[in-house]
């Protein structure tokens, strides 16, 4: 069993800070378990929940809250965090009229932080703890980021919670919270993941998970001792509380840190995987690779563009790259990828879960049943796969980009011709 400290770090994101509920859900179930959490702004609220050991307490709020715990008269709406980030320059003028006028009332949020803050069993926990808040000097009107530590907060264990409420000051939606005399707002401003907070506290493995599609820290994506999970979808506002809103991040989250841990298969899509979905995948993966480099060879061969290299190999995998957000991805995250732009093209719903062995023999036998083309040319089948899809996409065919119609059309022949190749 290994001694490593290991650390949770939770992003911050408002609303959208439910993923995380999800994601602990499923570390839990993974038997991950942590000595040091660090979190900023709803992050930090998660990570102190996590010192006390307190799941059910995090999921009795997640379950429960509503606007009207944010804003008194609370509505929900759609900002951007990272649209009011880059315009800090611009928005001293605004802050300095918040410290004198607080126009939006957010004291049922205050209150409520302090009602889930626990004293006693944050302070009697074992797991260290740290977050991110930002000091701002309205006569210099200057930003300096503060990090403030399990320890820092001891020295007054009562009013401990202040710190959480100033990581999450998220001005100029909220103003900036006061302690003593001084005034902070959203640790975001500087660090929106602390993962070097968590790196300082003596971790030497970390999980993070971000609220946001687009990493927040490059350096660390490919850090052999980050593990790095972030929504697979946008998780829309950070000050949406509507119901709908936070279940469907809940269930995110959860399902993106089982792909993450490889306990599910997928990107957009979740695919449950069993001992027969493996071997089918893998058979698929195989012919998909070795079909795709072919059909593209052909592709080429009866091109009428002249005069002019042509690479839609590279242009495929690009593709597909992308959509997997990986530089070089695996055999198989190619095809996941490929099979999920398959399955939207066949208007299949991704916030389902599939099992993906019982999916794919379906889908070949429905390929095998209906349109046996192994050996047809290459625009021949591309009009034979576009009537394949119409039968599960209501006779609809998928809006394609035109400089991209070809290379994704290319990528979805090849998938149901791995189908009716594959041995299964």
């Amino acid at each position: 069993m290994s001694n490593e400290k290991k650390a949770i770090v939770f992003a911050g994101g408002g609303s959208k800070g439910a993923y995380q509920l999800g994601a602990w859900k499923a570390l839990n179930e993974l038997g991950e378990e942590f000595s040091v959490a660090t979190g900023t702004s709803i992050g930090s609220i998660n990570a102190a929940f996590y010192v006390q050991k307190d799941f059910s307490e995090a999921e009795k709020m997640w379950n429960e809250v509503t606007a009207g715990d944010i804003m008194a008269n609370g509505i929900n709406f759609d900002v951007s965090f990272d649209g009011i980030v880059s315009q800090k320059d611009n928005i001293i003028p605004f802050l300095k009229n918040y410290l004198n006028s607080k126009s939006v009332d957010n004291t049922p949020f205050i209150n409520m932080i302090h009602r889930y803050f626990k004293p006693e069993k944050f302070f009697s926990s074992e797991i260290d703890f740290a977050l991110m808040t930002v000091l701002y000097k309205g006569m210099r009107e200057e930003f300096t980021p503060v990090e403030i530590k399990k320890s820092d907060m001891a020295e007054n264990p009562e009013e401990a919670w202040k710190w959480i409420s100033a990581s999450c000051a998220c001005f100029p939606v909220f103003p900036p919270a006061e302690i003593d005399g001084n005034h902070y707002i959203d640790g975001g401003f500087y660090d929106n993941i602390p993962i070097a907070s968590a790196i300082k506290l003596g971790a030497q493995k970390v999980v993070c998970v971000d609220l946001n599609t687009e990493n927040n820290h490059e350096g660390y994506l490919r850090h052999p001792d980050v593990t790095y999970i972030r929504p697979s979808k946008d998780l829309g506002s950070f000050l949406n509380f509507e119901r709908n809103v936070l279940d469907r991040s809940i269930k995110l989250g959860y399902n993106d840190t089982m792909k993450t841990y490889g306990r599910c298969l997928g990107i957009k899509y979740t695919f449950l995987i069993d001992e027969t979905g493996t071997l089918y995948v893998d058979m698929v993966t195989e012919k998909f690779i070795r079909i795709l480099s072919t059909m593209e060879a052909e592709f080429d061969f009866s091109s009428k563009v002249r005069y002019q290299r042509v690479n839609k190999l590279e242009g495929c995998t690009s593709i597909l790259g992308e959509y997997c957000k990986k530089y070089r991805p695996s055999h198989k995250e190619l095809f996941i990828a490929a099979f999920e732009l398959f399955l939207k093209a066949c208007d299949y719903d991704d916030e389902a879960e599939y099992n993906i062995g019982e999916l794919l023999y379906y889908l070949k036998t429905e390929a095998d049943r209906i349109y046996p083309f192994l050996d047809m040319d290459v625009p021949s089948a591309f009009m034979k796969v576009k009537e394949f899809i119409k039968t599960f996409s209501k006779g609809k065919l998928p809006e394609l980009k035109k400089h991209d119609e070809d290379r994704t059309m290319l990528i979805l022949t090849s998938v149901v011709r791995a189908l009716q190749q594959a041995g299964f």
